[in-house]
């Protein structure tokens, strides 16, 4: 297939639509849109390969356009290439390869996760990573667990907290999970267990979506082809392949495929499935457990960007919907502008801010100090900018089915 018909180029009308709905766009003049990047362009690029520049690096892959394109033009895939060419023939700074490896720098942060968060919160230090590396010290950095969700995972196993039972699904937490935020998956695997599911967990590669977003294709395509062999086996056996993380998801089932272009990733999408997707699937058989405890929090729900550009809804809302005593309500003000590591960028926190303001100034209406939000990336933007507590939905979950311990202020 070739990539105009893959990207459903032929199908763009120049409405701008995508224009309009591009956070970037609506906050910087550095950036001329989707439209621009995308289907103008690459009819270009499908001449001469060397048809980009440098603004393209302005996009952070929110998938806002695709979402709004009435055509179903695959707008960021193009654009997702087009760094990919651009990385390609003409290098990228050691700040974005560092950045865009974001599983290698937690591996090196076992070395000492505590003199690390130290260093990340540190003014000197992060004035001076600032102007020898471009990161800005603005940003607030995610902190380090002192032990990863591996490792908890593990000693829970070893300790006999695992089931067997019929329904058995497969884990990939992803980065985010593994490294800042083991609390999620902890929670995640405590539901399932209650739920009577076996949750099998392995040590992936990361997805590769910050190499991706960052440009760096081929370096993704080998995360992409170790984690779909190190998969094969559980779809051999229909084993679904459960997720966390939207971008986690959004990845596997059609980065791998639409911008890498691994035709045999084909496969993989159709087992990968939302947690709470999955959970909301059980629900709706009647197979979930819903012996809900009272959990009396006031809370706003922030919808990521790429959990609204799956397609698959927002399952998390309805399941939550049943626990008595919790009122959650939509903020509904788009993006919250940190998209990975563009945030992080000393160029681009100024974009990152403007364009979460309206979520920001959405909170503090509600008048509420506890957001719901599914992306690890969100909940740090929202943290830092709204300085509230966010937790994930499977945290309220957890607490519901009285397994305590995952969220507190309420």
């Amino acid at each position: 297939m070739s990539c105009a018909n893959l990207f459903g180029l032929d199908n763009c009308v120049k409405c701008t639509i995508c224009v309009s709905h591009c956070p970037v766009a609506r906050v910087s003049d550095k950036f001329a849109g989707p439209k621009q990047y995308g289907p103008d362009l690459e009819r270009f690029r499908l001449e001469e390969a060397g048809a980009v520049c440098p603004s393209v690096t302005y996009c952070t892959n929110c998938k806002n356009c695709d979402v709004a394109c009435p055509s179903g033009v695959n707008v960021s895939a193009m654009i997702c290439r087009a760094k990919g060419e651009l990385v390609g023939r003409h290098g990228a700074a050691w700040r974005d390869r560092l950045m865009a490896r974001v599983d290698l720098l937690g591996k090196y942060s076992r070395l000492s996760p505590a003199l690390i968060n130290w260093c990340a919160g540190n003014s000197p230090i992060r004035w001076l990573v600032e102007k020898t590396f471009g990161v800005s010290k603005e940003m607030t950095l995610p902190r380090y667990a002192g032990q990863t969700f591996y490792d908890l995972f593990s000693y829970k196993k070893k300790t006999g907290g695992n089931v067997s039972g019929e329904r058995i699904v497969v884990y990939y937490p992803g980065c985010y999970v593994n490294y800042h935020n083991p609390g999620v998956g902890m929670a995640l695997v405590e539901v399932m267990v209650r739920n009577g599911i076996r949750v099998l967990v392995e040590k992936f590669n990361c997805c590769g979506l910050p190499l991706i977003s960052n440009g760096f294709l081929s370096e993704a395509q080998k995360y992409a082809r170790k984690n779909i062999q190190q998969l094969r086996s559980h779809l051999d056996r229909d084993y679904r392949i459960i997720t966390s993380c939207p971008s986690c998801s959004l990845t596997l089932r059609r980065e791998y495929r639409e911008v890498l272009g691994l035709v045999d990733a084909g496969r993989l999408s159709s087992y990968v499935q939302d947690a709470f997707e999955y959970l909301w699937c059980m629900s709706r058989q009647g197979e979930l457990d819903t012996s809900f405890k009272s959990v009396p929090l006031r809370a706003g729900y922030h919808l990521p960007c790429h959990l609204k550009a799956g397609g698959y809804g927002v399952p998390s809302r309805e399941i939550l919907g049943l626990i008595p005593g919790l009122r959650v309500h939509d903020l509904d003000a788009g993006c919250c502008g940190l998209s990975g590591s563009c945030g992080f960028k000393r160029e681009k926190y100024a974009n990152s801010m403007a364009i979460g303001w309206d979520l920001f100034r959405s909170i503090k209406e509600m008048d509420t100090k506890q957001v719901i939000t599914e992306c690890g990336i969100c909940q740090l933007q929202i943290q830092h900018g709204a300085g509230v507590t966010v937790y994930h939905p499977v945290q309220v979950l957890a607490e519901a089915f009285g397994l305590g311990g995952y969220i507190r202020n309420y």
